[in-house]
């Protein structure tokens, strides 16, 4: 019992170091843009590239764990993300940036992949439950802190030391992966016989695909506010260390609300009006914070209220999917996520250098409130296929 949740602990750490990582391009943007020239396109293009890997990745992610070994292949995803932090901390160029944060994105995706499957075959029941809301929710921390730690560490030592930092999470992750986590018997679990798409009827594809847009929309918009914000607040003023402080409580409280979003949902007679109404706030929390009035209210607003739909959302494949068809089906819904959020960033640089950081954060607002009549169009789909499979 015991070395289950040490082991739990390690596979948190290492989750948390991906969003560190992930975050720490955004959190040092004024000083790596200007030693590298870089625009905000060139610097969402950056920040996108992280996550392209998974474009690739997310599918076969699993067979090679299942080939390999789950722990095996983790420690080899957090030996790629440190080698991309160390690299990309001694980059000169955009050319070699990129080349940086796609290698550390490869350990990512791997991770991403492994991680969720590790803790399914350690736990069951209600203790998974629980586990799987503490390996989630690691990612946010991670962003957090990038946001606390990052900014300040690059004013008092160099970007290149706050982007280095990323590869030390990421050691410290390998360390106690190898050490603290021990894998499951080798009978708990059974062989990949395949990939598996096959297995997915004509219609479990088409709920999948509608199903996979508003994880991805939700998912976009919260990149896009966390990676422009920064800069946003920044130009109106704010000071690097309060600008930090700023995104780490929305980042934090972004957690929380996850946290009460999945208690909330599963008690509410109405769970799509929860969705609704956590999306609506979070959407007019962005929008404010594009006029002059104080950040920190909306920060606070948006934080606890945005993060209520986040189970939902992440949840909805298994509403469609049949449990011979889920891995097959998981992989194809993270592999639109990672298409979505590694391509949107880029096209919110664009805008914001061409109609400036409200347009930005307008945009990422957009993302999220078109997640909603998806939501609707996705449990409407649901209602018509039950429907046409009992007539």
């Amino acid at each position: 019992m015991r070395s289950r949740w040490l082991g739990l602990m390690a596979l948190t750490v290492a989750r948390a170091g991906m969003g560190f990582q992930f975050q720490s391009v955004a959190a040092v943007s004024p000083f790596i843009s200007s030693a590298l020239g870089l625009d905000k396109t060139q610097l969402g293009w950056l920040i996108g590239l992280y996550l392209l890997p998974g474009i690739a990745f997310a599918l076969p992610g699993g067979l090679l764990g299942r080939r390999f070994g789950n722990k095996r292949l983790v420690l080899v995803g957090l030996l790629l993300m440190a080698a991309g932090g160390v690299w990309l901390a001694v980059a000169g160029s955009l050319l070699e940036a990129s080349a940086a944060r796609v290698l550390g994105g490869a350990g990512a995706v791997i991770l991403n992949v492994l991680l969720t499957t590790m803790v399914a075959d350690a736990f069951d029941g209600k203790e998974r439950l629980l586990a799987m809301s503490i390996l989630i929710n690691a990612w946010p921390i991670g962003i957090g802190l990038a946001l606390l730690v990052i900014g300040p560490l690059s004013q008092a030592a160099g970007w290149p030391m706050g982007i280095a930092s990323t590869a030390m999470l990421a050691a410290v992750g390998f360390v106690l992966v190898l050490t603290v986590h021990r894998a499951p018997a080798p009978s708990a679990t059974a062989p990949a016989a395949g990939l598996g798409l096959g297995t997915m009827s004509r219609m479990e594809w088409q709920l999948l695909f509608v199903a996979s847009l508003p994880w991805l929309l939700y998912n976009a918009a919260f990149q896009i506010e966390m990676s422009f914000l920064p800069s946003w607040l920044l130009e109106r003023g704010l000071s690097v260390a309060g600008t930090g402080s700023l995104l780490a409580l929305n980042a934090v409280l972004f957690v929380v609300g996850v946290q009460a979003g999945g208690i909330v949902l599963k008690r509410a007679q109405r769970p799509d009006l929860v969705c609704h109404v956590g999306v609506a706030a979070w959407c007019v929390s962005l929008l404010a914070l594009t006029t002059s009035t104080p950040p920190l209210p909306w920060i606070v607003v948006g934080g606890l209220l945005g993060g209520l739909p986040a189970a939902a959302f992440v949840s909805l494949p298994l509403e469609c999917l049949r449990p011979t068809s889920r891995n097959a089906g998981m992989g194809v819904f993270y592999t639109v996520y990672y298409v979505g959020c590694a391509t949107l960033p880029t096209l919110a640089g664009a805008l914001y250098d061409h109609r400036g950081g409200s347009a930005a954060l307008a945009m990422a607002s957009a993302l999220a409130m078109v997640a909603l009549p998806v939501l609707w169009w996705f449990h409407r789909s649901i209602a018509r296929s039950l429907h046409a499979v009992r007539t």
